[in-house]
């Protein structure tokens, strides 16, 4: 199949939806040998947008024979008789690619206008940066490589919400009136608690550890918006659930203890576990995640996740999360990781709504750590108390792309040795009493992919197990 993109007269082969990920760097000019095809010297790189399959030239720019240009989006371009181009897409309208042309092609306007193009994106980037990495007053870099600053309290990034400018907040705080949670006593001896916080006690007092963002990183997430949307209804999303059913629901929290897997992912994957909280629009959730699109590694981390108002991110990428821990990041790599038949690690994670002022509080760990809190009035649904409650998988493949491994990555059994699970899951109901989840559903769109089941009344209370293996 051949895609005209236009003026000059240029053909496109090999158009086609999700196929494999771009790398970053191309070298451009001399000759480079690929396969039986040659690359001519005096290449250009230029700017090329799709628009519904009609790949348009916008702007070329001059490219010295043999520089390397980092270039994200691209991983395999070569010349076909000088007049053809074949590549490999993952892109969905409106993405921005980079292709290598004859410089014959195109004149000294578009290579000014590229210039200028490719500056003013480097200059937002550098603001973006500037606006997401407070100043620290100390930094900690972990053995992973992740960079922490410890930014003080009222200067996080939360208070940048518009919601939030007039608050009283300090880094003191604790919720005034929690739901009581059961004490944990369903467990086997198998399991082993992940180790939640920094080691080495973390920041000072008054400070909140913050991940520090990358240019990379946001170049990374960039390309990555404009292949899927994080809701639901995303091409290449997978589920594998239990959860309430729909009618008069009202909860004031709902939490688990999740056992932690790394399922492999590569490229634009994700995998992850995640229990979430949902009143209209608004959702909050809490779990662990492999993404190497947000991360730039395919670790397995804790994260959360906001959709509220204008805010829809992860963890500190837009204000709404206040941080009051300083030694518990959202995203900390968790260096224990189960094996099936031998070891399980898990980590109990709770949201809980202070029923003093509707704050809605993250609790992680065997002791239940405040870590931090969603202010009430940066809602609109959860302003009040929630109407639905959701746990299970979730995982992504660029559309016409194997899927990858949800848990850890085999179906679910009845032995929770060998399988991925949430237990002791459960709600506060609308009158503040920590109880068993009841009345639920299991959903999954593909059963024959992942599955998931939903088990009450056992020796762990309310059981989720859930998993499925990559799609080939």
């Amino acid at each position: 199949m051949e895609t005209d993109i236009g003026s000059p007269e240029i053909k496109v082969a090999g158009v086609g939806r999700g196929a494999v990920n771009w790398s970053s760097v191309i070298r451009v000019g001399g000759e480079r040998s690929l396969g039986k095809k040659k690359i001519p010297k005096g290449v250009i790189v230029t700017l090329i947008k799709e628009e519904i399959s009609i790949f348009r030239v916008i702007n070329a720019i001059e490219a010295p024979e043999g520089k390397d240009f980092l270039l994200p989006g691209l991983e395999e371009i070569f010349l076909l008789n000088d007049v053809q181009l074949k590549y490999q897409q993952t892109c969905l309208p409106g993405f921005l690619l980079v292709l290598l042309l004859l410089v014959q092609l195109l004149g000294h306007n578009g290579v000014e206008g590229t210039r200028d193009l490719l500056e003013r994106e480097d200059q937002e980037l550098e603001k973006q940066l500037k606006l997401m990495n407070k100043p620290a007053v100390k930094t900690i870099k972990t053995q992973y490589g992740d960079i922490y600053d410890c930014v003080d309290f009222y200067k996080q990034p939360a208070f940048d919400h518009p919601l939030l400018k007039n608050h009283s907040f300090h880094f003191e705080m604790k919720p005034i009136s929690l739901p009581k949670r059961k004490r944990d006593q369903a467990s086997f001896e198998d399991e082993e608690p992940v180790h939640i916080g920094l080691i080495g006690g973390g920041c000072p007092v008054g400070t909140v550890p913050i991940r520090r963002v990358t240019k990379e990183d946001l170049i990374r997430e960039r390309n990555a918006s404009k292949v899927m949307s994080f809701a639901d209804n995303a091409l290449g999303a997978h589920y594998a659930v239990v959860r309430t059913r729909g009618g008069q629901n009202k909860f004031n929290g709902a939490g688990a203890t999740l056992s932690i897997h790394n399922p492999r992912v590569s490229g634009r994957q994700y995998s992850a576990a995640r229990l979430m909280l949902q009143n209209e629009a608004d959702t909050i959730q809490v779990g662990w995640r492999v993404d190497p699109t947000l991360y730039g590694d395919s670790k397995t981390r804790r994260f959360i996740r906001l959709d509220a108002g204008q805010s829809h991110c992860f963890n500190t990428r837009c204000p709404g999360f206040v941080h009051v821990r300083s030694d518990i990041p959202l995203d900390l790599v968790y260096p224990q990781i189960s094996i099936p038949g031998k070891d399980v690690y898990v980590v109990p994670l709770y949201i809980d709504r202070d029923l003093a002022n509707g704050n809605w509080w993250l609790l992680v760990g065997p002791n239940n750590t405040q870590v931090g809190f969603w202010p009430k009035r940066i809602f609109t649904g959860l302003a009040d108390m929630a109407s639905y409650a959701e746990w299970g998988g979730e995982v992504f493949g660029p559309p016409g792309t194997p899927s990858p491994g949800m848990g850890n990555s085999d179906f679910p059994t009845s032995d929770t040795l060998y399988s991925s699970y949430f237990r002791n899951v459960e709600v506060i109901d609308g009158g503040g009493q920590n109880i068993d989840a009841s009345n639920t559903e299991s959903f999954a769109e593909n059963m024959t992919r992942y599955k998931v089941f939903d088990e009450e009344h056992t020796n762990l209370r309310h059981l989720v197990v859930y998993g499925g293996p990559p799609s080939s």
